[in-house]
C-alpha cells in the first residue's frame, strides 16, 4: 500500500529534522525558505517559526552567494548538485563559514532548491593549526644548523631549507622544479669523488628503508657529513631525508692537530729541536687567532683583560701595551649602558660555565663609539679565566639603516598614487561619476576601504621608519587634553559609527593642561578610539575619560569588547603584534598602532598600560606630564 501525502509529508519533515547536516528548502527563484530543519536553526540561533517566510539573504551572508545564485536563477533545474562555500549569519551577528550542497525538486510548474550545509569552522580551526605546525616546523629547519633536503617517494624535493641552497649553492631552477634526481646528480658534480657518492645513491635506492653516513669532499675544498635516513609517517615510509653539516673547520683543526702530533713525535725523537717546535706552535696557534674575523680576548673572574688579538685592538684603536699588563677592566672598554649586561654575563659564566651573546658598545681610544655582539666562555680546565669573543657589528648597522631607509622610499612612493586611488574610489563611492548599480557601488565601497587600510598601513611604516631611525621631532607644548580628547572623539565618530559604536567622554574634574606634542596625542587618541570602537560590539558606547592630577594627567580608553587573551598580553605592544583569534584577524590592521602609540607617549615623557578581563572588556591608558611641571 502505497503511503497517504500527509505521511508523506511527515515522513520527510521527519527524515530533515534527524539529519546530521543543516538543511534549508528555497523556493526557486525568488530564494523564500520554505522549509528548514533544527541542525540550521542551531546554527543561526532562531527559530523554525520565525525563519520560515524569511528571504534566504537574511542567513547567507557572503558576496559570492550574489553570483552563485544569480548563476542558479539562469538555470533553476539542476542535473546534479552545486557545491560552494558561503558564509550564514547569526541571529548574535556571527560569520559561520559553511560549505553549501544545492540539488533541485520539481513538482509540476514548482521548483525548489534543497541546501545541505556543513559547519566549516573545525575544518578551518584544523587547517589553521596545520598550518601554524608547518610554520613552525618550517621555523625550525631554518634555524638548525644543518642543511636538510627531504625527498618523496616519488622523486619530489618536498623541503629544503636555506642553509642547505647555500651550502650547495643550488640554482633557482632547481629549487623551484624540486626534482630528487637531478637535485642528486648536481650534488654529485659538486664532489671531488662523485663515484662513491653515486654508489651510495644507488644502494638508498635499492634498499629504500637503509641510513648512510658519509664524509664529502667539494671541489672547492670544503668538507661535508651527509647523514641519510628514511622518513616514516605512522610506520609507513613516505620518503627520505639527507642531512648535512659543514665541517671544513673540525678538518682543519684536525689537520693542525695532526701537524701539531707531528712536531710533537719529533720532539720526542729530538729533544734539541723541542723548543723551535713549541715555539713554531705558538707562533701558527697566535697567527690562526690574529687571522680571525672577530675580536678575541681572555680574562678573569675580577673583569681584567689578560690576552687580546689584532682585530680586538683594531676595532678598541689601541696597541698591545695599552692594555696587556696593565690590569685594564674590560668594562672600561665599554659604554656604561651595557655595564649591567655585562656583569650578568659573568655571573652566568660563574654558574653555567658560558653566557649567552649580549651586544655592546665599544669604546674606541679616540672617543668614538664601535657596536659589538660579545660571548664569554670559561676556558676549559680553569675556574678563574674565560675568553670573549667580540663580533663587529657596524656593518649590520648599516644594512638595518639601509633597509630602514628602503622602507622610507618604498612609503613615500606608494603615497602619492595611493592619495589618488583612494580619492578617485571616494568620488565614485559618494555618486560623483552618477549612481552606480547596486553591485558595482558595492565593489568600489570594499576598493575604498582597503584603500585606506593601505593607507594607514603606509603612515603606520613610515611612523615607525622615523622613530627607528630618529628623524621623528617631538614639539613640547602646553595645550588642553580634554579638548584634544573631544576633538579626537569628533574626528573618529564616522569610524564608530559605521560600526554601529558610539563615543562618550565623562565630565572633567580639574585643570586639564598637559605639556607635549599635541598632534602625535591626536594619532595616539586615534589609535586607542579606533581599536576600541573595532573590538566593542554593536549599540555600545565606549567611554573616554580624562583624570587630572598636580604632575600627571592619564586618559582612559574603556570598551566592553572580548578583553585580551592572556597569552597575547606580553606583547601586545610590540611591532606587528596581533592576537590570533578570528574575530581580531577580522578586524584588520596593521599591528603597528599601539608600538607607535608606546613610542609617541614615552618619547613625550609618559606611560602606556591595559587592563583587561576576558569577555567583560578593556581599559587602555596613557599618560602625559602635566603643564603645572617645568619643562626640561
Amino acid at each position: 500500500m502505497q503511503p497517504s501525502i500527509p505521511l508523506q509529508l511527515k515522513l520527510l519533515h521527519h527524515i530533515m529534522q534527524q539529519a546530521n547536516e543543516a538543511m534549508i528548502v528555497v523556493s526557486a527563484p525568488e530564494l523564500e525558505i520554505l522549509e528548514i530543519n533544527q541542525r540550521a536553526c542551531e546554527m543561526i540561533g532562531g527559530l523554525r517559526d520565525e525563519i520560515i517566510g524569511q528571504a534566504l539573504f537574511t542567513v547567507e551572508c557572503s558576496l559570492n552567494d550574489v553570483f552563485f545564485w544569480e548563476e542558479l536563477k539562469v538555470a533553476p533545474i539542476l542535473m546534479q548538485a552545486r557545491v560552494a562555500e558561503s558564509e550564514w549569519l547569526s541571529r548574535d551577528g556571527r560569520a559561520i563559514p559553511v560549505e553549501k550542497r544545492v540539488s533541485s525538486f520539481t513538482e509540476g510548474d514548482q521548483t525548489v532548491w534543497i541546501i545541505q550545509a556543513e559547519d566549516l569552522t573545525s575544518r578551518r580551526r584544523m587547517i589553521q593549526d596545520q598550518v601554524t605546525l608547518a610554520s613552525q616546523l618550517q621555523s625550525s629547519l631554518e634555524a638548525t644548523a644543518e642543511g636538510i633536503m627531504s625527498i618523496n617517494l616519488d622523486g619530489y624535493v618536498v623541503n629544503l631549507n636555506r642553509r642547505f641552497a647555500g651550502m650547495w649553492q643550488l640554482s633557482d631552477e632547481l629549487i623551484v622544479e624540486r626534482n630528487a634526481d637531478q637535485m642528486l646528480q648536481y650534488l654529485v658534480t659538486q664532489l671531488r669523488n662523485p663515484k662513491h657518492f653515486e654508489t651510495v645513491i644507488q644502494k638508498l635506492h635499492n634498499e629504500p628503508e637503509s641510513e648512510s653516513e658519509n664524509t664529502l669532499q667539494l671541489t672547492d675544498g670544503r668538507h661535508f657529513i651527509c647523514v641519510s635516513k628514511p622518513e616514516y609517517l605512522r610506520d609507513r615510509l613516505v620518503g627520505r631525508v639527507f642531512s648535512v653539516r659543514d665541517i671544513t673547520a673540525m678538518k682543519k683543526v684536525e689537520s693542525d692537530l695532526v701537524d701539531a702530533l707531528n712536531m710533537a713525535e719529533q720532539a720526542v725523537h729530538d729533544k734539541s729541536r723541542m723548543l723551535d717546535a713549541l715555539k713554531i706552535s705558538e707562533s701558527r696557534l697566535r697567527r690562526l687567532i690574529n687571522s680571525s674575523l672577530i675580536g678575541i680576548f681572555q680574562g678573569d673572574m675580577q673583569g681584567h683583560l689578560t690576552v687580546a688579538n689584532e682585530i680586538l685592538l683594531d676595532l678598541l684603536g689601541v696597541n698591545r701595551e695599552d692594555i696587556i699588563g696593565n690590569q685594564v677592566e674590560w668594562l672600561t672598554l665599554t659604554s656604561p649602558a651595557y655595564h649591567a649586561a655585562h656583569e650578568a654575563a659573568l655571573k652566568e659564566l660563574e654558574k653555567f660555565g658560558q653566557a649567552a651573546p649580549f651586544e655592546a658598545e665599544l669604546t674606541r681610544k679616540d672617543g668614538s663609539k664601535v657596536p659589538v655582539m660579545v660571548s664569554l666562555a670559561r676556558l676549559e680546565g680553569s675556574r678563574f679565566e674565560w675568553v670573549g669573543f667580540v663580533l663587529d657589528l657596524t656593518e649590520q648597522r648599516k644594512a638595518d639603516r639601509a633597509k630602514s631607509e628602503f622602507i622610507s622610499v618604498v612609503s613615500h612612493e606608494l603615497r602619492t598614487p595611493l592619495t589618488s586611488i583612494r580619492g578617485a574610489l571616494g568620488l565614485l563611492e559618494s555618486g560623483a561619476a552618477g549612481e552606480l548599480a547596486p553591485k558595482i557601488k558595492h565593489l568600489i565601497e570594499i576598493a575604498h576601504r582597503n584603500s585606506q587600510r593601505l593607507g594607514t598601513l603606509v603612515n603606520d611604516l613610515l611612523d615607525m621608519e622615523k622613530l627607528v631611525s630618529g628623524k621623528m621631532e617631538f614639539n613640547d607644548e602646553e595645550f588642553d587634553l580634554y579638548a584634544l580628547a573631544e576633538q579626537s572623539i569628533e574626528a573618529n565618530s564616522s569610524y564608530a559609527a559605521a560600526l554601529n559604536v558610539h563615543y562618550r567622554l565623562a565630565p572633567l574634574q580639574g585643570n586639564p593642561m598637559a605639556r607635549g606634542d599635541s598632534e602625535r596625542v591626536m594619532q595616539v587618541f586615534a589609535n586607542l578610539l579606533s581599536n576600541a570602537a573595532k573590538f566593542s560590539p554593536k549599540g555600545e558606547f565606549v567611554e573616554v575619560i580624562v583624570r587630572t592630577s598636580q604632575d600627571m594627567l592619564k586618559v582612559e580608553v574603556v570598551d566592553k569588547g572580548p578583553g585580551i587573551p592572556l597569552e597575547f598580553r606580553d606583547r601586545i605592544f610590540t611591532k606587528f603584534a596581533q592576537a590570533d583569534g578570528s574575530n581580531t584577524r577580522k578586524q584588520g590592521g596593521t599591528g603597528l598602532g599601539l608600538n607607535i602609540t608606546k613610542s609617541f607617549i614615552e618619547k613625550m615623557g609618559g606611560a602606556v598600560g591595559f587592563e583587561s578581563e576576558i569577555n567583560k572588556g578593556s581599559v587602555f591608558w596613557f599618560s602625559l606630564p602635566s603643564a603645572n611641571l617645568p619643562s626640561e
